[in-house]
Formats: structure tokens, sequence, C-alpha cells
């Protein structure tokens, strides 16, 4: 039967989709650690957004809300809690006076590239504690895995924000 998985191949997705997930959680979870740790007022979804704007500096808060696929509303309030906490810069587009620019501080650029650092050095660590076989067959499997997963996206729960 074309296009139908066999059983057993099925079987074998979900135990790797399970594992990849309690694998995502983790890493989460070490992400959001490590940035509480570097500054205690970095929840997670604050981390996002100061990567989101520092990824493309002059971000207008609508494309932000698009990136982070939240509410205008929202990703105005997560910019206010960004800007108290002196991570995050607004001002107004000179072409648009409607529209905000966001740019990381250089308070902001430094937490985030801490962070980042900090994460990385966690993963490689653990990763190190892994036999050579093993890190070599991951490897192989993260980079095909990579495109595959940039392409299949469920559609976002909008409500949820």
């Amino acid at each position: 039967m074309e296009g139908h998985t066999p059983r057993i191949r099925e079987d074998v997705l979900f135990r790797a989709a399970d594992q990849l997930s309690a694998a995502a959680e983790i890493l989460v979870a070490v992400s959001a650690r490590t940035a509480a740790a570097v500054d205690s007022r970095l929840s997670p979804s604050l981390l996002r957004a100061l990567a989101l704007v520092g990824s493309s500096p002059g971000l207008s808060l609508s494309a932000f809300a698009d990136r982070a696929q939240i509410s205008r509303s929202r990703a105005s309030r997560v910019c206010d809690s960004l800007e108290r906490a002196g991570l995050l810069t607004r001002s107004l587009i000179s072409e648009d006076r409607r529209g905000i620019s966001l740019d990381l501080t250089h308070r902001g650029r430094g937490v985030l590239d801490t962070v980042r650092r900090q994460r990385a050095e966690w993963i490689k660590d653990a990763l190190l504690r892994m036999p050579d076989a093993d890190l070599r067959a991951l490897l192989a499997g993260l980079w095909s895995l990579g495109p595959s997963l940039s392409q299949a996206r469920p559609e976002p729960d909008r409500g949820a924000s």
C-alpha cells in the first residue's frame, strides 16, 4: 500500500519522537536555568524574545510579534519587561512615525551572549560524556533532522498568548 508506513516503522518513529521530546524538554529546562542564573528576571519567554531581537537588530514591534507568534499587545508587554530590565531599547522608526524599532542594549547583548555560552558549555560537557560512536551517530542524525524540522511546523495556537 503506497504512502503507508509499515507498523514497525511507526513504532520506531513514535519512540524516537518521544525520546527527542524528552531531550527537548531537558534542553529547555537547562536554557531556563542558565538564563535565570545570568539574570533572575529572564524567563524562558523573555529569553526567546531577547534572542529574536538579538538576531534581527532594528526589528519592528509588529515583525517581532509575528516571529514570536504572539499578539502585538503581548509583544509590547514582553518588550516592557525587557526594557525595564535594561536589556532592550525601543525607538520610533523614522520612516513610519507609528512604527517601533527594537534593539538590544549593550547589557542585553552581553546577557544573551553569556546565556548562550553557558548553555553551550553545559551541552558540550554532556556530549563529552557520550561514547564516540554514539556522538558521531547523534551528529549525523542532527544534520539530517534540522532541515526536516524546519519544514514541518504545526500551526500555532495564537489564542494561547
